[in-house]
């Protein structure tokens, strides 16, 4: 009878090349899964979590900078791994025990013991979408697709003398925007600045884009991410509003959310739009 039990557990990558510290070898922390008789690797996140911990790791370093950047790397050695074990040594402790749970969610939603053709040679990949941080995928997507449209909308008013005011302000946001800002910090602050002007760029927009825009500009007014942040950072867990978080709770969380603000058809064609934006990147 096949196992149904899915192991995650971490260990030190041998394998790579090691770095000396203080006659102690440090290796690559690395997570090993197996599902069906199914093995994979995958490189510990952990690292990328504890700049939000610093503190933390001063007090456990003695603010050893060259032990930090070991950590911060994803370095560890066997007597560090074992002692963060016995000492359940926050974060790390909690930060491994939650990339544990983290893994096993996204195994689990691919069924694996239903799905005959689930394989594990591309978790890699499936790592790294589920615990991408959504608002900034979001965010960029739609800079993206709002910057194509607007260079559209600028293209066609060139040589059209009835649109010179649509020609000077698509001018002014195309060549006088930082477009290395977040697009809801620049759609809200030059909303409020020039409502009139990006009211008439928004009327030459597709649709599809300006329902991703107000389901955007929603979600982010009404997800909390600050309190969601210190939630997690005070429990010692990877801190993001990750894709896995979409599909376990806040995708339902923030259509509730949309439907008291909106009624319930607009609220799910906020959802969908955003779904779409994350599942499609091309349709997007």
């Amino acid at each position: 009878m096949e196992s149904k039990k899915i192991t995650v557990k971490h260990y030190l990558n041998k394998r790579a090349k090691t770095r000396i510290y203080k006659n102690e070898e440090f290796y690559p922390l690395y997570v090993q899964l197996i599902v069906k008789g199914q093995k994979a690797q995958v490189k510990s996140k952990i690292n990328e979590a504890l700049k939000i911990y610093r503190s933390d790791i001063d007090r456990i370093t003695h603010s050893d900078e060259n032990l930090n950047n070991l950590f911060s790397a994803g370095f560890f050695s066997d007597q560090q791994l074992q002692n963060i074990k016995q000492s359940e040594l926050f974060p790390f402790f909690h930060l491994i025990n939650d990339e544990i749970k983290v893994i096993n969610q996204i195994i689990v939603l691919k069924h694996p013991f239903e799905d005959k053709d689930f394989s594990l040679s591309t978790f890699s990949n499936d790592y790294e979408k589920n615990i991408a941080e959504i608002s900034n995928i979001i965010d960029d997507r739609i800079k993206a697709n709002y910057r194509k449209e607007l260079k559209g909308i600028f293209l066609k008013a060139l040589d059209q003398e009835d649109n010179k005011e649509v020609f000077k302000i698509s001018n002014y946001l195309m060549h006088y925007i930082n477009w290395e800002n977040s697009f809801v910090n620049f759609y809200q602050v030059t909303a409020e600045i020039m409502p009139e002007e990006i009211r008439l760029i928004d009327n030459l927009l597709s649709n599809e884009l300006r329902i991703s825009i107000k389901a955007f500009i929603s979600f982010h007014d009404s997800i909390n991410m600050l309190q969601r942040f210190f939630e997690k950072r005070e429990m010692g867990k990877l801190c993001t509003l990750s894709y896995l978080d979409w599909q376990t709770t806040v995708k339902e969380n923030v259509l509730q959310i949309f439907e008291k603000l909106f009624g319930a058809q607009k609220a799910l064609v906020y959802v969908l739009s955003l779904e779409n934006i994350l599942n499609n990147p091309e349709n997007s």
